[in-house]
């Protein structure tokens, strides 16, 4: 039970999973005592009513296994309530209706056991909804004060704290998520995960020097995590504050130049915030050391491929966005962004290919604008014009991306032309005025993006 931080959405839809430029307000990160992690603790020897159970549950005989649970907690008072454990064994089968009906039943069976509280909550933070989980996990919580197993409290007051900690980020209260995490930590003081949250958490309260305490004993306790100036550079970027955020990115790849992770962070860094083609060669330089010290890295061939992109060198785009696409062909970022490198070579039949991929992406994620926009640009290169510029408008609706907004201002330029010819004055300056809007709107910007230089040029040429 996870909850990462979201990503920065970049053009090209290129998912940097290592770099994050915004706190996630939804953060409800993994305790050491996962609520629907494992489904019972550990005991020191096999417990037989739970062997038989989980055999009765994997064939479909659930009440039977329920039955067979009632039995196990009844003489094992470490155990949480059968229906409790019915609703993680759903959960771990990705069942949520069998989760929320156990969940429910738990409530009304054993109205003072905190857990099934717990999960409610842990589900009602998934779905976004914070203030029905504020109230699930301060239930849980209150009924925690009067709990009298000991050894069951002990493994949910993480589980609480957690929660209620997201809860209080997503509501920006970092006083109360700086209390929730303390408590979390004084539970399981070795928790990297809690520090590191904390470490956040103090940094959002302007207080940068014990951030960086917490950092770096998260860092120790569990040195797998990202290093401490990494996380402090993409803190300080979602901060709004450029030069410290590039003073500890340098300090981060200075300090640990092998460490594949934070050779990442500075590839997406580099990437998102580029303004100039010396800033993308350093995005370059990044992803290309990452693959050095991991030539199988996943995030890296995307990264490397999504600098040649912008640098519009379409054939190595294509060798690294079709490596990862081997390597992971549901990813949707390399399948997207294949079919962008694909469309712009002069081969015919791998604008048929990027075709087939952007069909497929769009079909699979069809409320994904940077799928919907791949496909138009597609069809666009295919010369189908017109049902490209009806696919990119439904990609256009709400925020339009730096590149959508270009693809539409190229196709209405290529529409003011034909009118012009037609002797069609009136549409034709309607069609140029709509394209050189979009391309004002998108160039008022300094970021980098795949098609800048296409824009520009296509602006200076309709301000003839």
């Amino acid at each position: 039970m996870t909850y990462r931080f979201p990503r920065l959405t970049v053009p090209l839809a290129i998912v940097t999973a290592c770099f994050v430029l915004s706190i996630a307000p939804l953060c409800f990160a993994q305790a050491e005592t996962d609520p629907l992690g494992d489904p019972v603790p550990e005991t020191a020897k096999p417990i037989q009513e739970l062997t038989d159970a989980l055999t009765l549950f994997r064939s479909l005989d659930f009440a039977g296994a329920e039955e067979k649970l009632k039995e196990g907690v009844a003489k094992n008072p470490e155990l949480p309530p059968a229906e409790v454990i019915m609703a993680q064994w759903f959960a771990q089968g990705q069942q949520p209706n069998g989760v929320r009906m156990y969940l429910e039943r738990a409530v009304m069976n054993e109205p003072n056991d905190p857990s099934a509280y717990i999960f409610l909550g842990d589900f009602a933070l998934r779905e976004g909804r914070v203030t029905e989980a504020s109230l699930l996990l301060g239930k849980a919580e209150s009924l925690l004060g009067s709990f009298k197993n000991a050894k069951r409290k002990e493994q949910m007051v993480p589980q609480v704290a957690n929660g209620l900690a997201a809860v209080a980020e997503a509501r920006q209260d970092w006083t109360e998520a700086e209390k929730q995490l303390r408590i979390w930590l004084k539970a399981q003081p070795t928790s990297a995960t809690a520090m590191n949250r904390l470490g956040r958490v103090l940094f959002m309260q302007k207080k940068a020097e014990e951030a960086w305490t917490q950092l770096k004993a998260a860092k120790e306790a569990d040195p797998k995590i990202l290093t401490p100036a990494a996380t402090l550079a993409r803190l300080y970027q979602q901060a709004n504050d450029p030069v410290n955020a590039k003073k500890w990115m340098d300090y981060a790849v200075q300090s640990a130049p092998k460490d594949l992770p934070t050779r990442l962070v500075a590839a997406g860094w580099a990437l998102t915030t580029a303004e100039t083609q010396e800033q993308l060669e350093r995005a370059k330089e990044e992803a290309s050391q990452a693959l050095q010290l991991d030539p199988k890295s996943l995030q890296a061939k995307v990264l490397r491929g999504a600098v040649a992109l912008y640098q519009q060198d379409y054939g190595n785009a294509e060798l690294y966005f079709d490596s990862a696409v081997k390597q992971s062909p549901n990813n949707f970022a390399a399948k997207n962004n294949l079919a962008l490198a694909l469309c712009e070579q002069a081969d015919d039949a791998k604008k048929a290919l990027a075709f087939e991929h952007a069909k497929a992406n769009s079909t699979l994620y069809p409320k994904n604008t940077a799928a919907v926009s791949t496909l138009g640009w597609v069809l666009y290169k295919l010369g189908r014009k017109q049902e490209a510029e009806q696919v990119l408008r439904k990609a256009a609706a709400g925020q339009i991306a730096p590149d959508t907004a270009y693809y539409l201002a190229r196709i209405y330029a290529d529409f003011a032309e034909q009118a012009k010819a037609a002797g069609q004055d009136e549409p034709a300056k309607q069609l140029k005025e709509q394209s050189q809007k979009l391309l004002d709107q998108i160039l008022k910007s300094k970021l980098l993006f795949s098609k800048r230089s296409d824009a520009e040029a296509l602006q200076k040429e309709l301000n003839r």
